[in-house]
């Protein structure tokens, strides 16, 4: 079932029009399939914030350290020279990433390392650097 309405036209030479439906067509069924299976605010939330901790280049970086590092860990010295940040910068990086419970640290005597612990991170990180490096549909044609 569907409901139509017609807009009035816009003009054709605004292109924010060209995103928008010229006729107004409800499809019930698709409507009714989406509010459905509608991500609730709070889950909406926790997948925002994940993404939101991805979202810093210098924290991709350590993750990304982390995730080819030789026994899967490292120390933050060892971070901070391979990076060519200084070690405050990771340090600060790998606080937030902890907050969040993607990486665990270990101290033996006064050296810290860390290690990624949450396997959706690998997977995410696995997919954002393979879809990266796939050719941009400009690029094809």
């Amino acid at each position: 079932m569907t409901t139509r309405s017609v807009s009035a036209q816009p003009s054709l030479s605004d292109p924010a029009m060209d995103e928008l439906c010229q006729e107004r067509v409800i499809h019930v069924e698709h409507v009714t399939a989406i509010r459905h299976a509608l991500l609730q605010n709070a889950e909406a939330q926790r997948i925002a914030t994940l993404f939101s901790v991805l979202s810093d280049p210098t924290r991709l970086q350590v993750l990304h350290a982390l995730l080819i590092a030789p026994g899967g860990e490292l120390c933050v010295c060892d971070l901070a020279t391979g990076l060519g940040r200084d070690d405050t910068t990771i340090s600060h990086q790998l606080r937030v990433l902890r907050q969040h419970k993607v990486v665990t640290m270990r101290k033996v005597g006064r050296v810290v390392y860390y290690r990624l612990v949450d396997n959706h991170i690998r997977q995410l990180l696995h997919m954002g650097i393979d879809h990266s490096n796939e050719p941009s549909e400009q690029e094809v044609c």
